[in-house]
């Protein structure tokens, strides 16, 4: 038979197990889709307008990048989960500008989605790539498209 000490060890050995376990899987990446608040930053010259995210509406306008802003804005709560991410847009710009109007699509590759996430960063370039990367923060680096991953 087991003393009472044995047996408050053994239950003091499973509460401490379960809490690591519960611990760790609060740090650990999702695998399943998140609502995230998107933040869109646009570093084309010009505006775009009507972003999608996945198909799902991210945005009416996005003003041309300038120096010192990327023309960003924040909407609240898309679906994502890693993997592939879709994004297609419009070109604005003055009447009679090039492509004016013309749909864009992307595709972003979100590599790690951390299970504390509140926030989907989707930078836009002129060459029509993409750059999108998940945190528990607002990012404000603005990453050159030579720089994505």
């Amino acid at each position: 038979m087991k003393s009472k000490n044995d047996a408050a060890a053994n239950t003091i050995s499973r509460y401490l197990f379960v809490g690591l376990l519960s611990a760790l899987s609060l740090t650990a990446c999702s695998e399943r889709p998140m609502n995230l608040d998107v933040a869109i930053y646009n570093y084309w010259p010009r505006a775009i307008y009507d972003v999608a995210v996945n198909g799902q509406y991210a945005g009416g306008a996005f003003m041309a990048y300038h120096p010192g802003g990327a023309g960003g804005k924040i909407v609240c709560c898309l679906k994502v989960a890693p993997g592939p991410i879709s994004i297609d847009y419009s070109l604005g710009g003055a009447e009679g500008a090039p492509r004016l109007g013309e749909r864009i699509h992307a595709t972003a590759v979100l590599k790690v989605l951390p299970g504390d996430s509140k926030v989907l960063t989707v930078h836009l370039y002129p060459n029509e790539t993409a750059l999108t990367e998940a945190s528990k923060e607002y990012v404000d680096e603005r990453p050159a498209p030579g720089e994505q991953q």
